[in-house]
């Protein structure tokens, strides 16, 4: 059952290290201690995999991926991040504090209006990665463009 899984690694060492995922449907999680656990995804699967680490004056690491697990029959497709085995394809890609922020903030509203952020298009991730590298506001996520997504994907 494992081996056409995505496996993303979790790890918890407080005011030290956060790797988690901020949302996803994982199949089942492993424990392995206190402090880390494996999260397993079957393809296809949308998850935000939030990475953060202090340093010494504030964080140092500070980064949200999204990506869409993949089958892997597509290998050339697959990209790699720590943590993550065998690999992703990758919509968003943030890193610093002023790119992050806004990607987790846009998430939580997403949340507000009573949706799931799996449950909503790939390419609305897309759009908020490019307006965020643009220093531009993302347009809001719509019922409008949430119904039209629904009806692509019938």
């Amino acid at each position: 059952m494992i081996n056409n899984l995505t496996r993303i690694q979790t790890i918890s060492v407080k005011n030290c290290i956060k790797y988690y995922v901020r949302f996803g449907r994982p199949v089942f999680i492993k424990e392995l201690s206190s402090d880390q656990t494996y999260e397993y995804y079957k393809p296809d699967q949308l998850v935000c995999y939030v990475q953060w680490q202090a340093g010494e004056y504030g964080s140092r690491i500070w980064r949200v991926t999204i990506f869409k697990t993949v089958n892997f029959t597509y290998e050339s497709q697959i990209q790699s991040i720590q943590g993550i085995r065998p690999g992703v394809q990758i919509i968003l890609d943030l890193e610093g504090a002023m790119r992050v922020r806004p990607a987790l903030k846009t998430i939580d509203q997403i949340e507000a209006i009573g949706l799931h952020p799996t449950d909503i298009s790939p390419a609305y991730y897309g759009h908020l990665h490019q307006r965020i590298m643009a220093k531009q506001p993302a347009h809001p996520y719509g019922e409008e463009q949430h119904q039209s997504f629904l009806k692509e994907q019938r």
